[in-house]
C-alpha cells in the first residue's frame, strides 16, 4: 500500500511531466510560423492544431498540478473539507503557500479550465490561450515550492 509521501512523489512526477509538455506546446506556438514555412503547410491550419494541443496540455497539467498540491497540503497537516481546485488554492493562500496575486491567477485559471470543457468557442479558446503563459508560471511555481519543501 502506498503511503502519503510516495503518493505525493508520484503525483509530483506526473505533474512535472505534464508541465514539460505544456512548456513544449508554448514553445511550439511561438514557432508555428517557422514550422509552417519549413513544412510547406498553411500557417492558419497548423496554428489551430497547435493551439488545440496547447489547450489540452493546459487542461491535464492543471489537473495533475492541483491534485498534487492537494496531496502536499494534506501531508503538511492542512485539513481541507472539500477538495476542489478552488478550495485548494484558497487554502494555499490562507496557509501562505501562494501570494494574493498567485491565488487570483490560480482562481482565474480554475474558471478558464472549466470553460474549456463546456463546448467549443473560438474566441473563448483564443482568450484562454493568451493566459496560458501566465498560468504556466503559476503552475511551475506551485511545483517548485513543493520540490523545495520536500527537498527534491
Amino acid at each position: 500500500m502506498e503511503n502519503g509521501m510516495e503518493r505525493l512523489k508520484r503525483k509530483y512526477e506526473k505533474a512535472m511531466s505534464a508541465l514539460q509538455t505544456l512548456k513544449s506546446a508554448l514553445e511550439d506556438m511561438g514557432a508555428v510560423g517557422r514550422i509552417a514555412r519549413e513544412a510547406g503547410e498553411s500557417k492558419d491550419r497548423l496554428y489551430k492544431t497547435f493551439r488545440d494541443s496547447l489547450v489540452q496540455r493546459f487542461e491535464y497539467t492543471f489537473d495533475t498540478t492541483w491534485k498534487c498540491f492537494a496531496e502536499y497540503l494534506a501531508l503538511s497537516g492542512r485539513v481541507i473539507e472539500v477538495k476542489t481546485p478552488k478550495s485548494i488554492f484558497r487554502d494555499a493562500l490562507k496557509a501562505g503557500y501562494l501570494s494574493e496575486e498567485e491565488a487570483r491567477i490560480a482562481l482565474q485559471m480554475v474558471d478558464e479550465r472549466n470553460l474549456t470543457t463546456h463546448g467549443y468557442n473560438e474566441q473563448l479558446i483564443e482568450a484562454i490561450c493568451s493566459h496560458i503563459p501566465e498560468y504556466y508560471q503559476v503552475l511551475a511555481g506551485v511545483l517548485l515550492k513543493i520540490a523545495a519543501e520536500m527537498h527534491w
